[in-house]
């Protein structure tokens, strides 16, 4: 069993309700969407062939044997897009044996049916403006944990604030799932966000990508 790995690194997880905490991420390489404000596009096409047990190892070592406790190593599967290789649901699975806290990171656009119920999911719904508001399963929702699972929307302008509320309403989901707002870095103010947050009273948590806050918006590995 191989993977295309475009890179594994030690960092802090940047966003989601994790933020903060010490992560070490697995970040496979390629993608099929194209998201307008992607800032992983190195990760389309770079990267080397890796067995399983070369990414397990390298995981071992940059974050230590696993301890099945409250402060467990937090691991995450990232890309480009993970699920568009066929074996992260494996890959998945041992990293959950190996008793780690797991999550991934994926755009929805792949069915989210085989990957094991115990990992957290961060799922990115694509707005409008990211030119990929089609590239979504709706039957990935009941997959989702409550309370576990995390839908994420990352907004570049007004328009997908909008879009993204009425999107959730329209589904329950504030009363299902916890949910992220996201200001495209760059694009959408910060500032206005979280005032039209708290203006409309949302049970949203608002999120800037904190990792970019510390090291800025062009370095990568972190």
């Amino acid at each position: 069993m191989k993977f295309k790995v475009n890179e594994i690194f030690t960092s802090i997880q940047g966003e989601g309700t994790r933020a903060g905490r010490v992560c070490c991420f697995i970040r496979l390489t390629g993608c099929p969407l194209r998201c307008v404000y992607c800032d992983t596009e190195y990760a389309f096409y770079n990267g080397q062939m890796k067995d399983l047990k070369e990414i397990l190892d390298e995981v071992i070592k940059q974050v230590g044997t696993p301890r099945p406790e409250i402060n467990a190593p937090f691991v995450e599967l990232t890309g480009g897009e993970p699920l568009a290789h066929p074996h992260a649901p494996d890959l998945l699975r041992h990293l959950l044996t190996l008793q780690y806290e797991v999550a991934i990171e994926t755009a929805g656009s792949h069915d989210l049916s085989s990957v094991p119920s115990e990992i957290i999911k961060i799922v990115d719904r694509k707005t409008p403006g990211s030119g990929e508001v089609d590239q979504w399963l709706e039957t990935n929702l009941k997959y989702l944990v409550p309370g576990q699972d995390e839908l994420k929307f990352v907004l570049v302008n007004e328009s997908d604030y909008e879009w993204s509320k009425k999107w959730c309403l329209k589904r329950s989901i504030f009363d299902q799932h916890t949910v992220l707002f996201s200001p495209a870095w760059g694009s959408l103010n910060p500032q206005w966000l979280a005032e039209k947050i708290i203006q409309d009273q949302l049970p949203v948590r608002f999120q800037t990508q904190l990792h970019k806050v510390i090291w800025g918006a062009d370095r990568t590995g972190v």
